[in-house]
């Protein structure tokens, strides 16, 4: 098995992300990869943050807390994140 970075939506969750990421970035969903950094590669800036929070809890119908926004470095840790709140509603 070997750890190629995902490159493609393997489920609705994370291509409903991987959307949401490309709209608020100004960037086309197949550039949003699960390992890139949110700050140093896609240039996620304090702004951009509060944008995506808001997004998430409009597409999702979750809530994000501070805290774990402040935890995200990858896009796949926003996943993470995201997955664990809609499985736990």
């Amino acid at each position: 098995m070997t750890n190629t970075p995902q490159t493609h939506c393997d489920e609705p969750i994370r291509e409903r992300l991987h959307a949401l990421l490309a709209d608020k970035l100004g960037r086309q969903q197949h550039e949003i990869l699960n390992h890139l950094h949110l700050v140093n590669e896609l240039y996620v800036d304090s702004l951009d943050l509060v944008e995506i929070e808001i997004g998430i809890s409009e597409t999702f119908n979750i809530n994000i807390s501070e805290k774990e926004v402040l935890k995200m470095e990858t896009v796949e840790d926003l996943y993470h994140i995201v997955r664990r709140h809609i499985t736990e509603k």
